[in-house]
């Protein structure tokens, strides 16, 4: 049985070819707690988001392995935060659509 790829390499394989990506970790989009959160502006997050669901990954899959990956490291306030951050970029897309 093969061991399955790691998100962070699956974000790697969709933007930069398999090469690191910057915002592999996607504290980018799921951590308004971080400063990688705070240095991307909201729209580049949605972007983000839509090339992640486009390339076929399931955003529900992504979010579970971006959990348990921070709760493994002992890190469960950066995976609490994942809620708030899709609610805040959910408010923000819906705000934009409607001035459209």
């Amino acid at each position: 049985m093969t061991e399955p790829i790691d998100y962070e390499a699956r974000m790697d394989k969709i933007f930069s070819q398999g090469r690191l990506w910057n915002h592999r970790t996607l504290r980018t989009v799921f951590d308004p707690g971080s400063s990688e959160w705070d240095a991307t502006i909201m729209k580049r997050k949605i972007e983000i988001l839509k090339k992640i669901v486009e390339s076929g990954e399931k955003l529900d899959s992504l979010i579970i392995d971006y959990k348990e990956r921070y709760i493994e490291q002992d890190r469960q306030d950066i995976a609490r935060r994942v809620q708030e951050a899709v609610i805040l970029l959910l408010n923000y897309n819906l705000k934009e659509e409607k001035q459209s």
